[in-house]
């Protein structure tokens, strides 16, 4: 029998199990998909929010501005880029200006520092691209940077190197009430414990309607698709660039990635189907057209890209953090939409906080601090000749757009959140996410992959279940390629 059960891998599910794994306590993570994560937080805007959108008072706007505070620090000691490079929120008339003066009032009460209120000359003074047409914008410095699902591994590989367990491919199907506590039932197996934490992300609903089915809350997905530009834009804008926010969230932005690529989108579409991760022609027009509002000159000839994510956007108005008093000793965070990766850390502290108002736990005495696995690319030129004397298969380059080593796509499948198809070791190492998107990487990559787990390369998956990568025609292009 487990104290904790997690339900739900992404960012917060993983924050809270690295912050869990500090205690003497038992954690059990389970999630339904082969890896994490592979919801709304591996598919979104990557920025870390300033706080000046949420309503006062709400526990967005709380957690927002705590959790952009701690993201300095959560990153260094999960070895994660940050990057603080600020936001701009534009306006290009009078009516606009009074949004604006009204977000800079909300944001002070919410605390976030250093407003600054610029003219157009100032602007453009910064940022060069910006549509000449602006008249005002407000500037965030605290604004910043981060990669979601680099953040969301590492977490979770630090609570397992801290004892806390890890079950993928595992959905929570039922959940019934015991003397003792609860008995989960997965697809695969059962389990027991004393208390659960729902951070099933868009399913989140689904859970509490396991307990209830007639509990009046539901998530709405919101669909939002991307554009993502090659690195050779990458100095076009040097911050993140809004327009006012709409009732919808902040709109279509611009903004730096912390890899060196340009991130244009989201769209903001309502949808049915919450595995609906399509991408439109309207919804690529769309970012096109709203995007050349803030920067008219954006070379959309150096697009490589294009992705949709899904947000869990409720009729409640604000994160639904709750324990349901029918339902004892079950904490849900449900409806997590934006600003969910900036309140993240704030949330993972409440969870820890909720636990001990309800036992007493202790802190242990020797915690393990996250080590990184090496990133060939980012070593000297010294200390690269020493790792190829070790082993040439450092010297290896499998990945030449991000400059990514065979070692480092070993090391991913021996990690102890092992790496077990393409879209795994694209996460983790970025290969396959340079200019050719894998054109030339993913073939040797699935040649590694087949040796390190003993399975033939038609076993070998784009991001698990049946995503298989040799189908028909392609087996035989593949055999031909491994000929040549």
């Amino acid at each position: 029998m487990e104290d904790v059960i997690i339900i739900g891998g992404g960012i917060i599910g993983s924050l809270i199990a690295r912050e869990l794994s500090f205690y003497e306590i038992s954690v059990l993570l389970l999630d339904k998909e082969e890896d994490i994560p592979m919801g709304s937080t591996k598919a979104n805007s990557a920025i870390v929010h300033a706080g000046y959108d949420p309503l006062p008072g709400t526990l967005k706007a709380k957690t927002n501005v705590e959790g952009n505070r701690l993201y300095k620090d959560l990153c260094n000691e999960l070895k994660v880029p940050f990057k603080r490079i600020g936001a701009y929120v534009l306006a290009f008339n009078d009516e606009e200006l009074k949004i604006l003066l009204e977000l800079k009032e909300r944001g002070k009460i919410n605390g976030v520092s250093e407003i600054q209120l610029l003219k157009r000359e100032e602007i453009l003074k910064r940022e060069p691209n910006i549509n000449r047409e602006v008249k005002y914008a407000l500037f965030f410095p605290t604004s910043g940077i981060t990669n979601p699902f680099l953040l969301t591994i590492h977490a979770l590989e630090n609570a397992i190197e801290n004892g806390v367990q890890v079950k993928l491919g595992e959905e929570v199907i039922r959940i019934e009430n015991n003397n003792i506590g609860y008995k989960v039932t997965t697809n695969k197996s059962k389990y027991y414990c004393k208390y659960i934490i729902n951070c099933a992300g868009i399913y989140a609903d689904k859970i509490i309607h396991l307990l209830d089915p007639d509990y009046p809350f539901a998530i709405t997905p919101r669909k939002g698709e991307y554009l993502v530009l090659d690195k050779k834009a990458q100095n076009f804008v040097k911050s993140t660039i809004f327009h006012v926010p709409t009732q919808k969230g902040k709109g279509v932005l611009v903004t730096p990635t912390v890899d060196g690529n340009i991130l244009l989108g989201p769209t903001a579409e309502n949808i049915a189907n919450k595995e609906d991760k399509s991408i439109s022609m309207e919804g690529l027009s769309e970012i096109k057209e709203k995007v050349k509002k803030l920067t008219p000159n954006v070379p959309f000839t150096l697009v490589i890209n294009i992705f949709s994510g899904i947000r869990a956007s409720s009729t409640y108005k604000d994160f639904f953090v709750q324990e349901i008093p029918e339902f004892k000793n079950i904490l849900h965070f449900a409806g997590i939409d934006s600003p969910g990766l900036t309140s993240a850390p704030s949330l993972a502290k409440m969870a820890v906080e909720w636990l001990m108002e309800k036992e007493n736990i202790k802190r242990k005495r020797n915690i393990k601090n996250f080590e990184k696995i090496v990133a060939f690319k980012e070593l000297t030129e010294e200390e690269k000749e020493n790792l190829i004397k070790e082993d040439p298969r450092w010297g290896h380059i499998i990945c030449r757009c991000e400059y990514v080593s065979e070692m480092e796509v070993r090391n991913a499948i021996n990690s102890p959140l092992p790496a077990r198809n393409l879209e795994a070791i694209k996460k983790r190492t970025r290969a396959g996410m340079g200019r050719c998107q894998g054109a030339f990487c993913s073939y040797h990559i699935m040649k590694i992959l087949s040796d390190e787990l003993e399975i033939p390369m038609n076993m070998i998956t784009l991001r698990g279940g049946k995503s298989f990568l040799l189908n028909g025609e392609n087996k035989v292009r593949w055999k031909y390629a491994k000929r040549s």
